[in-house]
């Protein structure tokens, strides 16, 4: 499957893939069908293209050749997230989902008021929240918060370990904090 190129305006979430490897082809499929603009490092060029699939931005610490059309290429010296993260606030993107296994609200919290960041490994995806978020869940399911020490108030959710909490029934949960403006809460992807 490849990706398809369309005009648009930044309203879909950016792809930035640093892992292929910490996603299934599945979910991988489902990511690719709103078409969004797909940002790798180098290291990656080569396994998504012998798949067949179009990117769009690929960031180089060395000069490479644009292997396909229209790919821009973006030199960079550190941090190929940081990087990559600053070039899409930067193009005016409003979301994106990022297959990393680098999950902390540290290595986000600067951009997390300019772009909406969603992370995807393993089979879980974690996103950033404010304090009273509230949110659908099936009775029984798992998730991960992250509250980096801070004591959270939880509403239809029963801990069961360190960061581990399940819903107690269909129904709505809801969360409050108030010392840190953002958490992170991990769900298995369905």
């Amino acid at each position: 499957m490849s990706s398809h190129h369309i005009v648009r305006e930044n309203q879909e979430p950016a792809l930035l893939i640093e892992d292929l490897f910490l996603i299934d082809e599945e979910n991988l499929g489902q990511l690719l069908e709103w078409s969004p603009s797909i940002v790798i490092e180098n290291n990656l060029v080569d396994q998504l293209d012998a798949r067949g699939y179009k990117f769009d931005v690929v960031f180089a610490q060395n000069h490479i050749e644009p292997l396909q059309e229209n790919l821009k290429v973006i030199p960079y010296r550190d941090n190929f997230l940081q990087s990559a993260i600053e070039y899409l606030v930067e193009h005016q993107y409003k979301a994106v989902n990022i297959i990393t296994d680098q999950i902390s609200l540290a290595h986000y919290q600067r951009y997390l008021d300019l772009i909406n960041v969603v992370l995807l490994a393993r089979g879980m995806r974690y996103y950033f929240v404010t304090t009273s978020f509230t949110k659908w869940k099936v009775g029984g399911e798992q998730l991960k918060i992250d509250s980096q020490g801070e004591e959270i108030v939880t509403e239809g959710l029963r801990k069961i370990d360190e960061d581990l909490y399940e819903t107690e029934k269909d129904g709505l949960f809801k969360l409050g904090f108030s010392e840190s403006k953002y958490i992170l809460i991990g769900e298995t992807i369905a």
